[in-house]
């Protein structure tokens, strides 16, 4: 008989880049279980919560593994018949012999558009910020707290409301104005956000209009495979609290580069912890 493990990882269902992480961790541990129906997944008042076959060591081993496949195939995703040229975002992720979505182009547009989750400038491009974020990547260890390893100087998604540059606010970089070296990102949690939106969500679908998404925080034990589906709201019947969150624009207006997600707002309670 299989020992089962009880993890609670301190993810915040506030933040974006959590919750994205969160499901590419329930994606990984299915794999790792090799679909093992016992399995389950919420949240909880400290964080996500995973029942398991196996312990957070040999899980966060899984998820480095599967984070340093990680390569971005560029060039795709943009109809030739519409006479665009690809750009730096244009492309998917792969991840071993796994393909995932863009969520960084609107399916609505055929390519045409970028998505609401695109934040970074024109001048950077997923397979740099990729290479540069697993480039700081410290592989799992006794002595590591694996999510919460800091880095600095490296682009983040933007998804992260705990590490929203000063700057954006203002309307340009902090790279423009040079304290980018000044600004710390988490790599471990960047990365696996980026895995949970190509490859274990469907956020396309989040998107309520084009400014926001709206995600859904669920309390009961569900099992790994149904992860997606209730973070979409797709479940019917569940203890659940959903949230909503919209991009902070920089100051020159809609059209202006550096956007990046604060900490989403509750809008509707549905059970208290």
């Amino acid at each position: 008989m299989k020992t089962e493990h009880e993890i609670v990882l301190p993810l915040d269902e506030r933040n974006l880049a959590h919750v994205l992480a969160a499901l590419a961790l329930a994606g990984v541990a299915a794999e790792e279980t090799g679909g093992d129906g016992k399995a389950r997944c919420w949240w909880c008042r400290d964080g996500f919560g995973l029942r398991l076959a196996l312990d957070q060591s040999t899980l966060f081993q899984g998820a480095d593994t599967m984070l340093r496949s990680l390569r971005w195939v560029e060039g795709l995703g943009v109809d030739e018949k519409l006479n665009v040229a690809p750009k730096a975002h244009h492309g998917v992720l792969q991840r071993s012999n796994a393909v995932g979505t863009n969520p960084f182009l609107s399916l609505a547009t055929a390519g045409t558009e970028s998505s609401l989750l695109k934040t970074f400038a024109g001048q950077l491009g997923p397979r740099k910020i990729i290479a540069a974020q697993l480039g700081c990547l410290l592989s799992p260890s006794a002595k590591l707290d694996w999510l919460r390893q800091r880095a600095f100087g490296v682009a983040s998604w933007g998804f992260d409301s705990s590490v929203g540059s000063h700057a954006y606010d203002l309307g340009f970089s902090s790279n423009d104005e040079g304290s980018g070296n000044a600004d710390p990102i988490y790599p471990a949690i960047e990365l696996l956000s980026l895995t949970g939106a190509a490859l274990f969500s469907t956020p396309h679908v989040w998107q309520t209009d084009e400014e926001s998404l709206r995600y859904v925080i669920w309390r009961d034990r569900l099992a790994l495979a149904l992860a997606p589906l209730a973070a979409a709201g797709c479940i019917e019947g569940l203890a659940e609290d959903r949230y909503a969150l919209a991009t902070r624009g920089a100051a020159y207006g809609k059209g202006a580069a550096y956007h990046y997600f604060p900490e989403a707002s509750l809008i509707t309670k549905y059970k208290s912890l």
